[in-house]
């Protein structure tokens, strides 16, 4: 229990202290001013490194340079009031100067000089600042205090003491304003620090005062704030956040706006006091106001280079940005000589495969790799070239002169470089690929935000060949990319215009007795401009702008509302199938096909959902996007199959209802043996994995017959229907109840 009441006692010694010289201060100031009460106020004094010391070694700071000086000037000062009071104990005069005021320059240099280190990590702006709010009181000071001070006579060493107060004490100032300025000021010993300096300036300031004018009394409420300073320091020493009174290392050079406004403010003091007052000599009033306005011209340096930096670089790589790009492309163009083969190039770089990076990694390790790619950018292309990132993981390289060979050159020398493997934050290597446009002009003319356009559509066409190449620009690369985007924007208008999208569908039929087993949902549009399109004109598009799923909205919709009128019609359900895009693979899909189903008022069994073969890469994505609908009843298909990469173990893995046969394997099976084994291995893969299968595009009589003898349960194409619309399906339904063909959904 004693142990814990000791370390209980330690920990608040802070403000023990703080109360026990309080005690003593205040009872300093009421005491009549004898030998004993001088006595006091050299007691509580000499407590102060003391305590300061013993907090020191306490707290163990980082950075003890700092309050060592500052422990060491109040010990400086403590020995000066000893030597003082050793005179007016004994109703002695002090000599001038004495020994004791050596001892008080020295103190205040060294606490000024601890403080100074203390604020050294807040970096130069802060003692610039610092400069700028002191010195109109700097240059009052000369004004008021150091010029009658040299007027009053006696030998150079009094005159250089009588000055080098006040001046030191100024000092103190200085850098306790630059450790404020830098300093987190919410802490104890922040606050205690700085106060202490404070009214040890204050007292300073009116003992000077008083001294000129004679009216200075010892004992009077002024010798408080002497007091004061070593206790609040001694506390501030104490107290455990002494060891954050040391400002973190700043880089930062922007200028806030409170301290703008300080800023400017203090530098327009002493014009307005000269204009009001104008005294003479105003020397001290013009210095001080050109040094201020000098400081505050020095501190606006960094903030607007900064300022202009950020303006026109990137923040993560430091390579220029869009807008510096701009404005150096523009020069380039404007610097071409007429005729010759002097042309302005630009390289815009696409990394390949980067959202993997992060997806695996994270940002941060996606980061690290684009400052890496960066810097191998800015040593693979040539001196004069321009290096920008765009953002995210795109690059361009501003060529201002180049001959199109050169131009060529450095984008195979930069493929070439980034090639190399570069090392992740896990450890492993990342084998880079850029997607490269060229585009070159000798045209000076030409604008800057065209040409930019223009290596972006070049890039885009590397990427959708192959990847990790170099495409140039040419015209007919334009026109295309202007035509999408029109397009893009025409699609966007016709989801939300009805009638524009429209759908027609292909009946399946059973290949046995050639009955209507089923139909596919087909879109179509009807371009305002263009007439009908077909799917493969804007279902890509819709899919790389991500409109995929708005469009696969609409269809289902319609093919529902078709279906539903069906029904009503006959009093059977027509199946119908409905393409789906890999694209639209997420846990969004099944929600929003089960509300369409309850929204239209259809069972499950009655629809189908058709995925190309392609979109089975990845079997958790399908499963976790599909599996949900198909237990809910949805009959699922493969669509295509043949023409993808996926393999029969894959197919098998999701238990798929339908297989459909692509065109390709079924044209021409009559004919052509090695066809004819395809479909069939097919067509038996279909049947030994449960699941029946459909012949997509048959338009021969003698492909029809080999289908029947393979066992093929259904085939689709311009031999039995052409795609019909919704009306002509009825009159299908009509001619099968004629024949009673019997409506059987696949699989059923």
């Amino acid at each position: 229990m004693g142990a814990t009441q000791s370390a209980g006692l330690v920990r608040h010694l802070w403000w023990i202290y703080l109360a026990v010289t309080s005690v003593a201060a205040a009872a300093y100031l009421t005491a009549p001013v004898d030998a004993a009460t001088r006595w006091i106020y050299v007691a509580v004094n000499s407590t102060a490194p003391i305590a300061t010391w013993y907090g020191l070694i306490r707290h163990a700071p980082r950075r003890r340079l700092g309050w060592q000086l500052i422990a060491a000037g109040l010990t400086a000062s403590a020995l000066g009031d000893v030597l003082f009071a050793s005179y007016t104990s004994r109703g002695l005069t002090a000599p001038f100067p004495s020994v004791a005021d050596a001892l008080y320059l020295l103190g205040h240099l060294a606490i000024a000089a601890g403080t100074a280190a203390l604020a050294a990590r807040a970096g130069r702006t802060a003692f610039i600042d610092a400069a700028i709010i002191v010195a109109p009181p700097a240059a009052l000071a000369w004004l008021l205090v150091l010029d009658p001070i040299r007027t009053l006579g006696g030998t150079p060493l009094a005159q250089f003491v009588a000055i080098a107060a006040p001046a030191s004490t100024l000092f103190v100032v200085y850098c306790a304003l630059a450790l404020a300025l830098g300093i987190h000021l919410r802490t104890v010993g922040a606050r205690a620090l700085l106060l202490g300096l404070s009214a040890w300036f204050v007292s300073d300031t009116l003992y000077t005062q008083q001294s000129l004018a004679g009216t200075y009394a010892e004992g009077s409420p002024l010798d408080l704030g002497w007091m004061a300073m070593p206790i609040l320091i001694a506390t501030a020493a104490l107290h455990p956040s002494m060891v954050v009174t040391t400002p973190r290392r700043s880089a930062l050079v922007m200028l806030t706006v409170p301290r703008a406004v300080t800023l400017f403010s203090a530098s327009l003091v002493l014009p307005t006091v000269h204009l009001l007052w104008g005294p003479e000599p105003d020397t001290p009033l013009i210095v001080g106001a050109a040094v201020a306005m000098s400081l505050v011209a020095i501190r606006l340096i960094a903030p607007i280079h900064e300022l202009a930096r950020r303006a026109a670089h990137d923040p993560l790589t430091g390579l220029a940005n869009r807008s510096l790009l701009m404005d150096r492309l523009a020069l380039a163009l404007g610097s071409l000589p007429a005729g010759g083969t002097t042309r302005t190039g630009l390289l815009f770089c696409d990394l390949d495969h980067f959202k993997m990076v992060n997806d695996s990694l994270g940002h941060d390790a996606g980061d690290k790799l684009l400052v890496a790619i960066a810097d191998r950018l800015r040593d693979t292309v040539r001196d004069g070239d321009l290096v920008c990132r765009l953002g995210g993981d795109e690059f361009v390289v501003l060529m201002p002169a180049v001959t199109e060979a050169d131009a060529d050159a450095v984008a195979a020398r930069i493929a070439d470089r980034l090639a190399e493997p570069l090392r992740l934050a896990d450890g492993s290597e990342f084998f880079a690929s850029l997607s490269i446009g060229l585009r070159t002009t000798g045209d000076g003319g030409d604008d800057p935000d065209a040409l930019l356009q223009d290596a972006d559509i070049a890039m885009y066409q590397a990427k959708s060949t192959g990847r990790g190449r170099t495409v140039r620009f040419d015209a007919q690369s334009r026109a295309e990319a202007a035509q999408r985007l029109r397009r893009d924007a025409d699609l966007r208008r016709a989801l939300h215009h009805p009638g524009e999208l429209f759908c027609v569908y292909q009946p399946v039929y059973r290949v046995d007795d050639g009955s209507l087993s089923s139909v596919e949902a087909l879109v179509r549009w009807r371009h305002p401009r263009d007439g009908i399109l077909l799917p493969a004109a804007f279902v890509p598009m819709a899919e790389a702008t991500g409109m995929v799923a708005a469009l696969f909205a609409a269809v289902l919709e319609q093919a529902l509302h078709e279906q539903r009128t069906w029904y009503n019609r006959t009093g059977g359900w027509i199946p119908i199938a409905v393409n789906l895009s890999p694209r639209q693979l997420d846990a969004t899909t099944t929600e929003a096909v089960l509300t369409a189903l309850r929204r239209a008022g259809t069972p499950a069994f009655a629809l189908t959902l058709e995925l190309t073969e392609t979109g089975l890469a990845e079997p958790e994505t399908v499963e976790a996007a599909l599996g949900p609908l198909r237990r809910a009843g949805v009959k699922l298909a493969v669509d295509d199959f043949g023409t993808g990469y996926s393999s029969m173990a894959r197919v098998a893995d999701h238990g798929w209802d339908i297989v459909k046969i692509d065109r390709t394997f079924v044209s021409g099976i009559a004919a052509d043996p090695a066809r004819r084994s395809l479909a069939d291995a097919m067509v038996g893969m279909a049947h030994a994995l449960g699941m029946v299968s459909v012949a997509e595009g048959v338009e021969d009589p003698a492909d029809m017959a080999v289908l029947r003898e393979l066992g093929c349960e259904y085939a689709q194409g311009f031999l039995l229907a052409h795609p019909l619309d919704a009306t002509e399906i009825l009159d299908h339904i009509a001619a099968a109840e004629q024949n009673r063909l019997a409506l059987v959904p696949p699989g059923r």
